[in-house]
């Protein structure tokens, strides 16, 4: 960003202080070597004192050579405090040699209030102030008084007016190109800082985002489980007491064995989603058969629907195909839709399965009987919001499953949707394969 010509300031250095100060005591040293000289050319061609000539002459250097310090070593601060020392020498001289109270002197006393308070900080401000002032008023007291023998040089008033004239003309540059310097600076900073500002609120955002997106992974994952340790838990509990006989026990850890390799399978699919999402990979495509996902699925959750006494059905409609799908994710779905359809169905019930192959389109639709979701509950059936539900054995849901499958399906461009009819609640999930 460019705050005055030839000098580029990154962005890390708009925004330090002390380092726009280095480049104005800079810019100050060396406008103020250039004013010097100039006065002392004008002073020259308008026939002044040689002494106030070199004095201004021989007092420039030291601006020139704070010019080269302070961009080597800082201390902007300290360099400003003795460069004023030396300007205030100048405006001595110059109001002893160059016609006193009818000199120019008045205008370098302004510039002084004028750099002090823009350039210098804390309490010295307050005692350049004070110090210019008194020293204006105590060079022009003593005038008055004929304390101070002042030199005059004037021929007459059109002389008198050219040196008034370019004085003013220097020193009017000079507090233009500080203040222009000063206020672009100040500008830029503050763009810059808006910028900067706008950025942090769009990280935060994004922070938030991803806080959102891991509560709802975190949801997702504890939901899958929920169910299968629950039932894993009430199963163990009832063989630690002894309500079954020898033959039942053998058939129930039979059942524990298939359980363990379905919550397994649960449990792979997904953490491999989880870390999907929270690495931002893209999905991967897996060959399988249509049929043989779907008879998986049934299989997973029979045993849960077993212990409520259903059945699930399978309907497949259509010639299997072989093709490449997103397996991880479509598992996730459809366990979650079977999970509900289980949950929230009556005993002895069939919970029907059912895929529909096409040419160009491709659906699973689970269906179950049991207390239809009413037009309201349906407009926010797949909005992210925690709500406690209980299915037909008290079990208890929390209503985050269905804006997660949502959620997943949208992702992979599969479409989600509710349907009832006949006294039947239906998700729909569908793709379009052409």
């Amino acid at each position: 960003m460019r705050l005055a010509k030839g000098l580029l300031i990154s962005e890390e250095n708009v925004t330090n202080l002390e380092y726009i100060q280095k480049k104005i005591a800079m810019m100050f040293a060396l406008l103020a070597f250039i004013l010097l000289l100039l006065l002392g050319l004008t002073d020259v061609l308008l026939g002044m004192s040689p002494v106030i000539v070199w004095v201004k002459v021989v007092i420039s250097l030291p601006f020139l050579a704070a010019y080269f310090l302070v961009s080597k070593y800082g201390r902007p601060q300290l360099a400003l405090n003795i460069l004023l020392i030396f300007a205030h020498i100048v405006i001595c001289f110059n109001f002893l040699y160059n016609d006193g109270n009818d000199g120019p002197t008045i205008y370098a006393f302004f510039l002084m209030v004028v750099v002090s308070s823009l350039l210098i900080r804390g309490w010295p401000k307050v005692m350049w102030f004070v110090g210019s002032l008194s020293m204006f008023f105590l060079l022009f007291f003593a005038e008055l008084q004929g304390y101070l023998a002042i030199e005059h040089f004037y021929e007459g008033p059109q002389n008198q007016f050219i040196d008034h004239a370019v004085t003013i003309l220097w020193i009017s540059v000079f507090v233009f190109s500080v203040l222009h310097f000063f206020t672009k600076s100040y500008r830029n900073q503050t763009q810059l800082l808006n910028e900067i500002k706008l950025r942090q609120e769009q990280t935060l955002d994004e922070v938030k985002m991803l806080n959102d997106q891991k509560t709802r992974l975190i949801a997702l994952l504890s939901h899958d489980l929920k169910t299968p340790i629950g039932m894993l838990n009430t199963t163990l509990g009832l063989v630690d007491k002894e309500v079954f006989e020898q033959g039942e026990i053998e058939q129930i850890l039979r059942n524990l064995k298939g359980q363990s390799f379905h919550l397994n399978k649960v449990l792979n699919n997904t953490l491999s989603w989880v870390m999907t999402e929270l690495e931002d990979k893209p999905v991967q495509l897996h060959q399988i058969s249509l049929t043989e996902l779907t008879e998986e699925m049934k299989e997973m959750m029979e045993v849960q629907a077993i212990e409520k006494k259903q059945t699930i059905e399978v309907l497949i409609e259509g010639e299997d195909r072989n093709i490449s799908i997103e397996i991880n994710e479509i598992r996730i779905i459809l366990k979650n839709l079977l999970d509900n359809a289980i949950k929230f169905s009556a005993l002895n019930s069939t919970i029907e399965l059912s895929l529909k192959i096409e040419e160009d389109k491709l659906s699973w639709i689970v269906e179950n009987q049991g207390a239809i979701i009413s037009p309201l509950e349906q407009k926010n059936l797949f909005v992210f919001r925690a709500r406690t539900s209980y299915g037909t054995k008290k079990e208890k849901g929390t209503g985050v499953g269905l804006p997660l499958c949502k959620r997943i399906a949208d992702k992979i461009n599969f479409d989600l949707n509710y349907s009832s009819s006949n006294g039947k609640n239906c998700f729909i999930l569908t793709k379009n394969l052409g």
